[in-house]
């Protein structure tokens, strides 16, 4: 895997803490949220890719929160990891607490939940590696293994492996919600020769750990 020393050391980390999660809790005890974003996505694909040894396919439990207004292109995306990773992901609507709240009354055995948080993401500067969810919450450890990685790190790990994304990271979405709050990110957009409208792909964002979510409404 040709990466970026920085990275090595990143991805390292992100392996050791997955196989600290998949030694501490059984298979059926553990799922991971997945809402076909770039960072869950290669939270999935290091999983399956690098974690065969500890965890198989069949064994992973993938959940997707799908928001009030979601994108076709994010539903056809889920639909493509289905089958190219050969893994059941279970579709759930509503808000994520009432999700959570739901998965563990449905399933008292689940004690955690893999997460593709980074820290320049909303209320996650200070989260750790393996935190309790807070008071108030269904009570599960939530493990961020992609805490320390930027959104550099991100798209280096896509492009260094081959990885398939959701097709509105090419045309200029950096941080996708649903249809209600996103729209393509105003520092990708381009005049062409003839005066038309486009936007760059997501990865050719300059400083993107700061604009990442200029597009987020």
């Amino acid at each position: 895997m040709n990466l970026k020393f920085d990275l090595r050391g990143k991805l390292e980390q992100t392996i050791q803490l997955l196989q600290q999660a998949y030694s501490t809790y059984k298979p059926e005890e553990i799922f991971l949220s997945f809402n076909g974003g770039k960072d869950c996505t290669v939270l999935l694909d290091i999983t399956i890719r690098l974690l065969g040894d500890i965890i198989s396919c069949k064994d992973i439990q993938c959940v997707y929160m799908q928001p009030m207004e979601p994108f076709e292109e994010v539903e056809d995306f889920i639909g493509y990891c289905k089958k190219h990773y050969g893994i059941e992901i279970r579709t759930m609507k509503g808000g994520i607490k009432t999700i959570l709240q739901q998965i563990c009354d449905k399933n008292p055995n689940i004690k955690a939940c893999l997460m593709g948080s980074r820290r320049t993401d909303p209320y996650c500067e200070n989260l750790q590696l393996m935190q309790e969810t807070d008071p108030g919450w269904p009570k599960l450890m939530r493990i961020s293994p992609l805490l320390d990685w930027n959104c550099t790190d991100i798209w280096e790990y896509i492009q260094s492996n081959k990885v398939h994304y959701c097709s509105l990271y090419d045309r200029g979405y950096t941080s996708i919600g649903d249809k209600t709050n996103t729209i393509p990110n105003p520092n990708l957009k381009r005049i062409g020769k003839a005066g038309e409208l486009y936007y760059l792909p997501a990865y050719h964002l300059s400083d993107a750990d700061k604009f990442e979510r200029a597009g987020r409404l």
